[in-house]
């Protein structure tokens, strides 16, 4: 059986001056450039849902050992008005365009909660930003126009399908004021017309039927061209008591990503996670595991299509062990239960040399910062 080894591990950003100021980082996702050259957006803030919050970059020109902070993407004093931006999906089309494909709420009232007490969203919208030079500089962010009536925050990076178009997924939440009971859905929205418009979508997972709740999937363009996730997953049919977490599940489309087959239950015992697909063929994922006595992040491979993973040669990337929560107290139900996290959305990236590249965030010793591990690979 194939195994995994942790060959390195550092720090990509952390509070350079925890005297002067409070920074924190979060959600980084990367891309490879070049065989040595990478690229990785961030979310930095005073907190995970601060009105300050904006994506910042940083870049590798060393194969990932080291990292420099090159700033933001966008000057937020450019806008009619006071937005924070959130998530760092960050995709490398064919042509070599980068798009990065965050949302932004109005903060005009910094004090409005990001979730209310029932789970509604502070309204937002998705955005898009293109840069044709290597990430150096950007465009203005261009608003993706959802289906009316439709609040949803992307969950991935753009796909660029077999056919040219581009696929984005999104997780559907309720509005502010909506009494509920909130039922997750994940949705694709598609564009013909690299970005410009978003007019036709289709359902990737609603579990409602079932009792179920699905989110985050992180869709990826296989070797053949079918499209494959996994979704963080929870049994929804107790509303007093809320989201359960289940196992993960996972998932595949046809190359046009219209047809989704329904969730199946994996081994996987964890929530937010991402999968890679190797040049081999073999599946790698990285995952949250917070239900555990030494919770973290953990990587793990499938030799059978994302049917069955090999638990027992998994690796953990990160113990969060005594580091699980910030403050004193936290609330009851998702979403407002992750109000309090210290650590949470791995991300994972299949090297051109056929290696894993590991980010997430996490907190320790008071200072929310990220992290990268880099995997190799046995035959």
């Amino acid at each position: 059986m194939p195994s995994l080894q942790l060959a390195d591990s550092g720090i990509l950003y952390i509070n350079p001056n925890p005297a002067q100021c409070h920074v924190s980082a979060f959600f980084p996702n990367m891309v490879q450039l070049s065989a040595s050259e990478f690229i990785c957006l961030y979310q930095r803030g005073d907190g995970m849902y601060a009105a300050n919050s904006n994506i910042a970059l940083l870049r590798s020109c060393d194969g990932g050992a080291t990292w420099a902070d090159e700033g933001f993407l966008h000057d937020r004093a450019r806008d009619g008005r006071p937005y924070s931006y959130h998530g760092t999906f960050v995709s490398r089309m064919n042509d070599g365009t980068l798009v990065a494909c965050p949302f932004r709420a109005d903060r005009s009232n910094p004090d409005q909660p990001f979730f209310s007490d029932r789970g509604g969203l502070i309204a937002n919208e998705p955005v898009l930003l293109y840069s044709r030079d290597g990430g150096r500089s950007w465009t203005p962010p261009a608003v993706m126009q959802l289906p009316p009536g439709l609040l949803a925050t992307p969950a991935q990076g753009i796909v660029e399908l077999r056919d040219g178009r581009w696929l984005a997924t999104f997780d559907r939440w309720p509005a502010y004021g909506d009494p509920g009971p909130y039922q997750p859905l994940m949705l694709c929205l598609f564009s013909s017309d690299r970005g410009a418009t978003w007019g036709e979508w289709t359902v990737m997972a609603d579990g409602a039927a079932a009792g179920k709740g699905y989110w985050h999937g992180r869709a990826i363009r296989l070797a053949d061209d079918r499209l494959f996730s996994l979704f963080w997953s929870a049994d929804m049919r107790d509303l007093a008591r809320g989201p359960v977490d289940l196992p993960i599940h996972f998932a595949y489309a046809d190359p046009t990503g219209r047809h989704w087959e329904t969730p199946q239950p994996t081994a996987l015992p964890g929530q937010t996670n991402c999968a890679a697909q190797l040049p081999d063929g073999r599946l790698a994922a990285i995952y949250t595991w917070r239900e555990s006595e030494h919770p973290g992040f953990m990587v793990v491979l499938s030799t059978d299509g994302g049917h069955t993973w090999d638990l027992e040669t998994q690796v953990r990337v990160w113990d969060a062990t005594g580091w699980t929560h910030i403050g004193l107290s936290r609330p009851d139900q998702y979403p407002r239960s992750h109000d309090t996290i210290a650590f949470g959305a791995p991300s994972l990236l299949a090297t051109q040399e056929g290696e894993l590249l590991a980010s997430w965030w996490c907190t320790y010793a008071s200072l929310t910062h990220l992290r990268w591990a880099r995997l190799t690979l046995s035959s």
